[in-house]
């Protein structure tokens, strides 16, 4: 072989040398492209993971905090609702109240007039149709009989004649 033919020879052992080399470097490039993504991806994972978790957490605490948020003005809403309705209904008992004790105060004053216009017997405290004295009053003759003994002394009416029927109805005649 010549010189130029070993040239050309070495000139080719060097471009596939070369070529080897870059494929070598290529494939060595690409293998830590790869690695270097794998770790990013990672990375990102676990990132993306931490960050869902602390956005999730952050998410519930919002959640429970409006909830009670809501629960509390809730209630309080309830409470004067609550408050207003025993008012109005305290209101409605308190009038109710005083208009049935004016109807029952107005009753007891038409049923007091009405039995002080009456009589009442002495002996049973049953309405009277009988008199006797000015005080004395008496529902039956059977009545009057009974108390006789006792009102015989302190009677108003004429002493001689006794009390009215006296002559016909007293126990001594």
């Amino acid at each position: 072989m010549s010189d130029s033919g070993k040239l050309a020879k070495d000139d080719e052992d060097l471009g596939a040398a070369s070529e080897n080399e870059q494929w070598m470097l290529d494939d060595r490039m690409k293998r830590m492209i790869v690695d270097l993504q794998r770790h990013w991806l990672t990375d990102y994972q676990q990132s993306r993971e931490k960050v869902l978790v602390e956005m999730a957490e952050h998410l519930h605490h919002e959640f429970l905090s409006d909830q009670q948020k809501i629960r509390t003005e809730l209630l309080t809403q309830f409470k004067e609702e609550l408050d207003t309705t025993r008012s109005e209904l305290e209101q409605k008992y308190r009038d109710a109240l005083r208009s049935d004790l004016l109807k029952l105060q107005d009753k007891h004053k038409r049923d007091i007039s009405n039995n002080k216009k009456k009589q009442w017997c002495w002996e049973c405290e049953s309405e009277a149709i009988y008199h006797c004295c000015w005080n004395t009053s008496y529902c039956s003759a059977e009545c009057q009989q009974r108390h006789w003994p006792v009102h015989r002394k302190i009677c108003r009416r004429k002493k001689g004649g006794g009390a009215p029927g006296a002559n016909a109805a007293s126990p001594g005649n």
